[in-house]
């Protein structure tokens, strides 16, 4: 097999390491939206009987403070950074294309498969805390649950 082939190989596998990192990205955003709509659904559902039994107990305040992390971790998934997932077609144009010496494709598909990869090696990083931030919405998600139902039986 030619180089030109396996440059073309790393090129392809490049974009789509790329394209399935903005689809995670995509998805985390999906499920941050879900964790903080159960999380405003709960306290919406559930608050009004806890306070029914009169003032505010523990259980109460600590469900609140779940609920205020649930939103504050879905806002930092929803927060917005600066993602790398395109070349600058414009820079293309000008260091391949437009060049006083147009080099081989081969050059192009190398060149633009390294940078790729450190797009995506940048981008790990931003992941890695997304993952993060929607498993503690989770856990004070789940959490927050629970209070609303002790403060609910408690002030029964």
């Amino acid at each position: 097999m030619s180089n030109g082939l396996l440059y073309k190989l790393a090129y392809d596998e490049a974009v789509r390491a790329l394209s399935e990192q903005q689809a995670m990205i995509d998805s985390f955003r999906d499920r941050a939206g879900l964790v903080f709509s159960a999380g405003a659904v709960t306290a919406s559902l559930l608050a009004p009987r806890a306070l029914d039994g009169g003032g505010w107990s523990s259980p109460i305040w600590l469900a609140m403070l779940c609920f205020l992390g649930v939103a504050a971790a879905s806002l930092g998934i929803f927060w917005p950074r600066k993602w790398e997932s395109v070349v600058n077609p414009r820079e293309v144009i000008d260091t391949y294309i437009e060049a006083a010496e147009a080099p081989p494709v081969e050059e192009v598909h190398r060149e633009l498969s390294i940078h790729m990869y450190g797009s995506y090696r940048n981008n790990d990083e931003g992941l890695r805390q997304f993952a993060l931030l929607l498993q503690v919405a989770s856990g004070l998600l789940t959490l927050e649950v629970v209070l609303w139902m002790m403060a609910t039986v408690i002030g029964s």
